[in-house]
């Protein structure tokens, strides 16, 4: 978070409770609350004393070397490469940095947006809109302003539409093993239900031989497949969902934080908010009881309904109804609509118990490999690569069904 004259540290704390730092350059107040998962323990800011640079990190790098801390990173490139260099990071994050020299602001998010950033017409910003206000920072976006309030913007990725014609899924699978072993460290968890999503990334997990937890509510689910898959995951938890777990949703977000979904359904905006969204409370029940054992990591299929399918089992919900087409571009819930809602939902139950969650399924170089198979492989089958890669490895699925966890029995409590 950063401020001028005052900020609310209360929300967001939660998301980083291992250390919280203040410093104070150039008349603004930098407030950090860190996770620490990888690396030293290396408390925020990063500050270039002789560049006049200090810089935020929320979110984990995959692909820069580094001697304590992932984020290490950020200054140099940002020297290097100037305000665009957030396009040299394979990650989920935000980065806010201030070039105090330039007398710039520099926010960036990662292709998908995974991780909040708000920021307000003063260049202040915060993970939660309860922190300084302003409007969230769209996916995939680079905003630069200077001290005139000139702003620019940036594309952070470059999405390739154009050339659909791969013929096999040998390469969108390879790629989906390394999603998932990136994101993974022994001891993450998940929420597993019977669907496509959790299956396949509990799989790649198994064959990797990374532990794991998984925490299944059997509510609606196939128990047939649940029980199968059950019976190869060695640590595995049934919960139900917890009732004080949604009252610490609802008193963290039931005011500024509610968010507004930007789902639509049949061309209309949903007026549905945060905290109506039932699933969010299964998602903070087992992110309670996965933190109460010390753990931080938690790896989510989100992503999967939006890039493999854009909801097709649900027409209303979709763009492109469960057909990709010869001449493709970018469709609504790609990086916006279901995705942007949904990653919200994802972050803030998390979030709210000290907990990192991590996307396999948004992993951009795996993403472009699905974009890149012929459209008869993408329409061969509801989730395609999902269906290849889960019929390979023998693991139990329900073919051509959607169910995740659905929380009725909160509603109204």
């Amino acid at each position: 978070m950063v401020f001028r004259e005052k900020g609310d540290n209360s929300r967001i704390r939660l998301r980083g409770q291992d250390h919280t730092n203040h410093i104070t350059i150039g008349g603004l107040t930098f407030v950090h609350n860190l996770l620490h998962v990888t690396g030293r323990f290396t408390p925020q800011p990063f500050v270039d004393l002789r560049n006049q640079i200090v810089c935020l990190f929320n979110g984990e790098l995959y692909n820069q070397p580094f001697l304590r801390s992932d984020g290490e990173c950020l200054i140099p490139l940002y020297l290097e490469h100037g305000p665009t260099f957030a396009s040299r990071l394979d990650g989920e994050f935000a980065i806010a940095l201030y070039d105090f020299r330039k007398n710039l602001a520099v926010f960036t998010t990662d292709p998908f947006g995974s991780k909040p950033l708000y920021v307000n017409e003063d260049m202040e910003c915060g993970s939660y809109r309860s922190c300084v206000g302003g409007e969230r920072l769209k996916a995939n976006t680079t905003r630069v302003i200077d001290g005139t309030s000139s702003v620019s913007e940036y594309q952070v990725h470059q999405w390739d539409f154009d050339h659909q014609d791969n013929d096999s899924y040998d390469r969108w699978i390879e790629m989906f093993e390394k999603a998932v072993a990136k994101r993974a460290v022994p001891g993450c968890f998940l929420g597993l239900s019977s669907g496509y999503d959790s299956g396949a990334i509990a799989c790649a997990l198994l064959r990797k031989g990374i532990p794991f937890k998984a925490f299944t509510y059997k509510g609606l689910e196939n128990q047939d497949v649940l029980k199968a898959r059950l019976a190869l995951v060695p640590d595995h938890q049934l919960f139900e969902p917890n009732v004080f777990a949604k009252r610490i949703m609802e008193f963290l977000f039931q005011k500024t934080d509610n968010e507004k979904y930007t789902i639509h359904y049949g061309g209309v905006e949903t007026s549905m908010r945060l905290l109506d969204d039932a699933g969010i409370y299964g998602v903070a029940t087992y992110s309670m009881l996965a933190a109460n054992e010390g753990r931080k990591v938690a790896l989510s299929g989100q992503g999967a309904d939006e890039i493999l399918s854009d909801y097709s089992l649900f027409p209303k919900q979709s763009e492109l109804k469960g057909r990709f087409p010869e001449k493709l571009t970018r469709w609504r819930n790609f990086d916006r609509g279901c995705q942007e809602s949904y990653l919200l939902k994802e972050e803030y139950a998390g979030g709210a118990f000290n907990i990192e969650t991590r996307y396999p399924f948004l992993d951009r170089q795996l993403v472009q490999e699905f974009l890149h198979l012929k459209p008869e492989l993408k329409n061969r089958h509801y989730k395609a690569p999902l269906h290849a890669y889960l019929t390979k490895h023998k693991f139990p699925f329900h073919e051509g069904t959607k169910i995740g966890f659905g929380i009725e029995t909160l509603q109204g409590e």
